[in-house]
């Protein structure tokens, strides 16, 4: 990304199944980390407590956005229940954490984090998304978006409240012609 001279906004997203970790330890950028759970492995607690370790360095955590606490694809409930149950290690850890908003979320009250991040199935999103990220917003959170991979979510998210978004977009496009475009 330093290299191409891309925008200084344009952060780097990790995971558990990011192999190597040179786009964060050798740059200045933001950074945050997913735990996988859409992933098409699913979440795994022994290769993320693995993930936090690699990442778990004061350098790295000041410039860290967040990360995901392990949430449930599509279950507002089992989300919150899953982050009550593992964001106290985690913040134990020093790292900023986000909370994932999944379909069912617009009933339940957003728990102590750092970052609501829009998880959800793509009609759930459409129809309550913008709410919920002016709900957190209100309350003083950061708001991320995750899955932005089109022109065509990037504008229905122009009228929202988001500090942040991710996806593959680049990844798919090349490093190099998918910053460019972004950027």
């Amino acid at each position: 990304m330093d290299d191409l001279d891309a925008h200084p906004d344009i952060g780097v997203m990790t995971g558990p199944r990011v192999g190597g970790l040179g786009s964060i330890l050798t740059s200045q950028r933001p950074w945050a980390s997913d735990c996988d759970a859409l992933s098409k492995h699913g979440f795994h607690y022994d290769e993320f407590a693995l993930h936090l370790r690699r990442v778990h360095d004061p350098e790295l955590i000041a410039r860290c956005q967040f990360v995901v606490v392990p949430d449930v694809p599509g279950c507002g409930r089992s989300t919150l229940a899953a982050f009550h149950a593992a964001a106290p290690e985690l913040a134990e850890l020093g790292f900023p954490l986000a909370y994932c908003l999944q379909d069912g979320a617009e009933e339940l009250e957003l728990p102590p984090c750092d970052v609501a991040f829009l998880g959800g199935s793509d009609p759930w999103r459409e129809a309550v998304g913008a709410a919920l990220l002016e709900r957190a917003a209100d309350q003083g959170l950061r708001t991320h978006v995750g899955r932005v991979n089109s022109a065509r979510r990037v504008r229905h998210l122009s009228f929202c409240h988001c500090d942040s978004v991710d996806g593959t977009y680049v990844g798919f496009r090349g490093v190099e012609r998918g910053t460019r475009e972004i950027g």
